[in-house]
């Protein structure tokens, strides 16, 4: 048992960044952001607007690149495990227009086991399906995705990254503008894959919410204010720091 755990242990964490530095047009948006995210946990990425939120989960996947410092993900580049690793974007920078169906969508999500030029075939669409089943979009699967709402869609999309199997899952901003049926849905499928041992690091607004749903918080504004359990970053200190005086609804929300 104890061999078990010390092989469990020095295991490379998820995602861990070095001394990050994020710019754009040489004005900083990051500035020298170090973190170690532990495996099965579920991590909310939270701050003002304009913290670097977004940019930091794009910088870990290569999107944009860093003025200096770098990601690892299981100790190794993104490039060696991106296929298990899944991203899921925010919403609104999806093309919803594209003539696909959900069960399409999902089924994107096994090209990397399949091979982009070669058919689907009767046992990944069943795949796909279950995916869809567990999120409750089964009954949706031939509904073109820009005829669904904004909380079946991500609904989709969540699917989309069940069926890759991945180990890490990012999201930015899964629960903007979803209905409460959706974001419940989002929430128990995440915390059964942090059952299984999974990770995600997920942007997050609602601060409200956050000691419910997530195990930890990345608190940023520009760099990291603090990081750590939830019990020990949702503190007045912390918060005041990263939103200053944009926390007063939030404080009174708390009296």
């Amino acid at each position: 048992m104890n061999d078990l755990l010390v092989a469990t242990e020095s295991k490379p964490p998820p995602l861990q960044a070095f001394d990050v530095t994020i710019a754009y047009r040489s004005t900083p948006v990051l500035q020298g952001v170090s973190f170690s995210t532990p495996p099965g946990t579920l991590t909310a990425i939270v701050g003002p607007n304009g913290a670097g939120k977004s940019t930091l989960i794009k910088a870990s996947l290569g999107l944009i690149a860093p003025a200096s410092g770098h990601f690892e993900f299981f100790g190794r580049s993104f490039r060696d495990v991106d296929g298990r690793v899944s991203y899921v974007p925010q919403r609104t920078s999806v093309d919803w227009d594209f003539p696909v169906t959900a069960l399409d969508v999902v089924c994107m999500g096994l090209y990397r086991k399949i091979g982009w030029l070669r058919p689907i075939g009767h046992r990944h669409r069943a795949q796909a399906m279950e995916a869809l089943a567990s999120v409750g979009m089964q009954d949706y699967s031939k509904r073109q995705i820009s005829q669904l709402s904004g909380g079946q869609q991500q609904r989709v999309f969540l699917a989309r990254s069940l069926v890759q199997g991945a180990e890490l899952f990012l999201m930015d901003e899964p629960l903007a503008g979803v209905d409460a049926a959706t974001e419940k849905t989002i929430i128990d499928t995440l915390r059964g894959l942090r059952d299984e041992g999974r990770t995600a690091m997920i942007v997050h607004h609602d601060l409200d919410t956050v000691a419910d749903y997530f195990d930890r918080v990345l608190l940023l504004n520009g760099r990291i204010i603090a990081e750590g359990p939830v019990a020990d970053v949702m503190k007045p200190g912390p918060l005041k720091e990263a939103y200053g005086g944009n926390l007063l609804i939030f404080e009174s929300s708390e009296s």
